[in-house]
């Protein structure tokens, strides 16, 4: 190929690069449109011929020949997604969806152990009403909890009646869309076990596959023996950085290495495969090897390596690269690095197409891109600035201990910095000067973690000695980070950074270091302020408006309020358990997707943990201004208790609104305390005193506008809270408890008489909720219902004085 090339100028030294790019373009834009395969078969066809006749008979040169290979690479980009998509994602199966199977036969793919074991199972055969159909396809299978057997990949398994469902959907703006990074992984549709009594394992052999026979018991023995040396913190640092298995990986540890800016050291990446190659490199210099043997050797073991670690797409990249660059000593060739990272991205694609896709993919290629990139050009400033040092000496060990590092890390993060911040929504500060102590640090504890992996075989008191010395090693940069990541502007969150403010980083870092003729900056420059200008009139001057989002967390509540003046009210933050929380999946997002990062005021109707969970997570993520609270309880309450120690901690104020209080949000914005009704807690026995009954009322008046939150208030409170009469018309409500029969009593509905009513409940709730009867109630007063359980979050905008259903999707 490059042979052919060679008439290509510049395209020659670098062949991968232009063919690279084209391939992508294709499936970038074979997603955005889907090409009908009739039309692309044709077309690829044709283009296909045309470039073989433009070869062989050599009609065409120059610049036509390669816009001829560059549209055939570019229409294998759109056919190769098109096949990919046909042959995972186009299944009969989901026009069925949900679907319970009499008996579901499939096998294990891949298997992941949290704290629900789960596995991607490559369907086989469909048994229904007695009529067996063979089917295609991978969906993801949750066992039950605390499954007792164990699940590994090449089972063929056999499961009683197993419910097959759609993906999930995002529910929320901003939301991480589950199931789409499910889709682009080839997994069409998902299945939750209930019983341990629903799987069966068939005793009949699979099919041979190198990761099931060889790989993944290798893996799990290394497991095995990190766990048994290490304890559980440092097991769980040292599989995610030596094997890629982060599932012990605690949150904190992540969530500070993130702030950090450091959160690329626990993923294996080209750092990690660097590090390897050089242990193996040197391990291997030791026996009496051919030099050229030896990098084949080299090569051989990182791919092994590649497949431990699950090919993972920076393993891939880095050892594709590190294969390309052995080679080419080999063959006496010196290449460039921009092809080697471009012929590497070529041959991933050209196997698995949806790569493209995946942030791994992304943040591997854009932080290698611009190391390659941006360092000559920094190296070049930091000579510059070193000719003022007389002394050579101290100029070389600068270079090399300090500055090279320094300069080699800022290049990644020129790269990463935008994706970093469109994904995660954080910019860190001490992540430039912290990467210098971390890096080789790593580079430490990835060698010692090998050294007790090889001990472990031939020594356990000395793999118990090392281990001892290497859990030290990680206690203190686990300590370190967290140290850094607690500093003050630290990082900062990044509210939104889409796109346009991609492109607009972009177009800066090229007028800074690529165009050095004068012409091309001042047309670049022209164009960076053009697109400054276009951010500040689509951010600046959006014209703003009163929005009232429902969120739907599940079987729980939580509303988010924004005025026209910027307050941020958050009434509820919805429920969190032991492996998850609201303010996560839904409250976090929702905020980043409007732009905001403080709640002014926080108003949390009663101390139930489906209305405060999310609060201890919102806590650690947004400034908080200010909480407000029901009266104090008659009665202890253990979560009552545990948000005013949380509060307390963070130093956020609170005041306890009685029936009657105001608190002024702005100018045109109001919030009244309705209830609770002390008499309603009497109402019932003091031993069962209903914490539902003893919920803030709230209503939200905006311009004369009403909003209603009744909380959970139940019947005897809605009785007491009929006292406003009138007050409690309103615009929109809250349907009280869910939507239980319990609440929304027919005298109290009379009063309120809502235009609007929303309902947040749990799809699928155990509790029954919304109650048929409650519907029917506020059917018969026209009022219009929305229900997050159906229809996902609610967003309501006030828009010249009237109210407007706004479609966030």
């Amino acid at each position: 190929m490059a042979r052919s090339l060679s008439r290509f100028g510049a395209a020659a030294k670098m062949p991968f690069l232009p063919l690279g790019l084209a391939f992508s373009a294709g499936i970038l834009v074979g997603r955005l449109a889907a090409f009908p395969s009739l039309w692309i078969a044709p077309a690829f066809s044709a283009v296909f011929v045309f470039a073989l006749a433009v070869f062989f008979k050599n009609r065409l040169r120059g610049n036509l020949s390669l816009t001829v290979l560059l549209i055939l690479f570019f229409l294998m980009g759109i056919f190769r997604l098109a096949a990919w998509k046909e042959k995972h994602l186009s299944n009969p199966l989901l026009a069925h969806l949900p679907i319970i199977a009499d008996t579901l036969k499939g096998e294990i793919r891949s298997v992941e152990e949290t704290y629900r074991v789960r596995a991607v199972l490559a369907l086989r055969e469909l048994v229904r009403d007695s009529v067996a159909l063979e089917i295609s396809g991978q969906i993801l299978l949750y066992f039950p909890y605390q499954y007792p057997r164990k699940i590994v990949p090449g089972q063929l398994l056999s499961l009683r009646k197993a419910r097959i469902e759609p993906l999930p959907e995002r529910r929320n703006p901003g939301q991480f869309d589950y199931g789409e990074f499910l889709r682009w992984r080839g997994v069409i549709a998902m299945c939750r076990l209930a019983d341990s009594l629903q799987v069966g394992v068939e005793p009949a052999a699979a099919s041979f596959s190198a990761e099931n026979r060889l790989f993944y018991p290798l893996r799990q023995k290394l497991i095995g023996k990190l766990e048994a040396h290490f304890p559980p913190a440092a097991a769980g640092f040292l599989k995610a950085l030596l094997l890629g298995v982060r599932e012990d990986l605690g949150r904190e540890t992540v969530e500070d290495f993130q702030k950090a800016g450091v959160m690329h050291v626990l993923a294996i990446s080209g750092l990690h495969v660097g590090f390897v190659a050089l242990i193996f490199y040197l391990l291997l210099s030791f026996l009496p090897l051919y030099f050229k043997h030896r990098n084949l050797l080299v090569v051989a073991l990182l791919v092994v390596y590649m497949f431990l670690t699950g090919a993972l797409p920076p393993v891939a990249r880095a050892t594709l690269m590190a294969a390309f660059y052995f080679v080419a000593i080999n063959l006496e060739r010196r290449g460039a690095v921009f092809n080697y990272l471009f012929a590497a991205g070529l041959i991933i694609l050209l196997f698995q197409p949806q790569q493209l896709f995946w942030v791994g993919f992304q943040f591997s290629f854009a932080a290698v891109l611009a190391i390659v990139y941006f360092y000559p050009k920094l190296q070049a400033q930091a000579d510059r600035l070193l000719e003022y040092l007389e002394n050579e000496k101290w100029r070389h060990r600068l270079t090399r201990w300090l500055i090279a590092p320094f300069l080699v890390s800022l290049a990644a993060q020129l790269g990463a910095i935008p994706l970093a911040m469109h994904y995660f929504h954080k910019f860190s500060l001490v992540s430039f000067l912290l990467n210098l102590p971390v890096i080789p640090y790593i580079g430490i504890i990835v060698a010692g973690g090998f050294l007790c992996l090889l001990l472990s075989f031939l020594s356990p008191v000395l793999t118990d000695l090392f281990a001892n010395l290497l859990s030290f090693l990680i206690a203190v940069l686990i300590k370190l980070v967290n140290w850094a990541a607690n500093l003050p502007t630290a990082y900062f969150n990044i509210a939104a950074f889409g796109w346009l403010e991609i492109l607009i980083y972009l177009s800066l870092v090229l007028l800074l270091f690529h165009f050095k003729n004068a012409s091309l900056r001042k047309i670049f420059a022209a164009a960076c302020a053009f697109f400054v200008v276009a951010w500040g009139a689509i951010h600046l001057f959006k014209t703003p408006y009163f929005n009232l989002l429902l969120l739907d967390v599940g079987q729980g509540d939580a509303a988010l309020i924004t005025t026209l003046q910027g307050q941020v009210l958050l009434i509820d933050a919805g429920p969190a358990g032991e492996y998850g929380s609201a303010a996560d999946a839904a409250l976090i997002p929702a905020l980043q997707y409007l732009n905001k990062q403080r709640v002014h005021k926080l108003f949390i109707s009663h101390p139930h943990l489906d209305h405060l969970g999310g609060t201890f997570r919102l806590l650690e993520y947004a400034k908080v201004d200010s909480v407000y609270l029901p009266p104090p309880l008659p009665l202890a309450d253990a979560w009552n208790d545990s948000l005013l120690k949380a509060l307390k901690r963070f130093q956020v104020p609170h005041r306890l609104l009685n029936p009657g209080d105001r608190v002024v949000v702005d100018e045109e914005t109001r919030v009244y305390s309705l209830g609770p009704f002390s008499e309603a807690l009497e109402t019932a026995d003091s031993a069962r005193m209903n914490l539902n009954n003893y919920s803030l009322a709230l209503l939200v008046n905006h311009r004369g506008h009403t909003l209603l939150f009744p909380g959970d208030s139940e019947r005897e409170a809605e009785a007491y809270l009929q006292l406003w009469q009138e007050l409690l018309k309103s615009d929109f409500m809250k349907v009280g408890h869910h939507g239980s029969i319990t609440s929304t009593t027919e005298d109290f509905l009379a009063l309120v008489n809502p235009e609007y009513a929303g309902i947040s409940a749990g799809a699928g709730n155990k509790f029954g909720h919304p109650s048929p009867q409650v519907l029917k109630r506020l059917a018969a007063y026209g009022s219009r219902i929305y229900r997050t359980d159906r229809e996902k979050a609610v967003w309501l905008r006030l828009k010249k004085g009237k109210w407007e259903r706004v479609l966030w999707e």
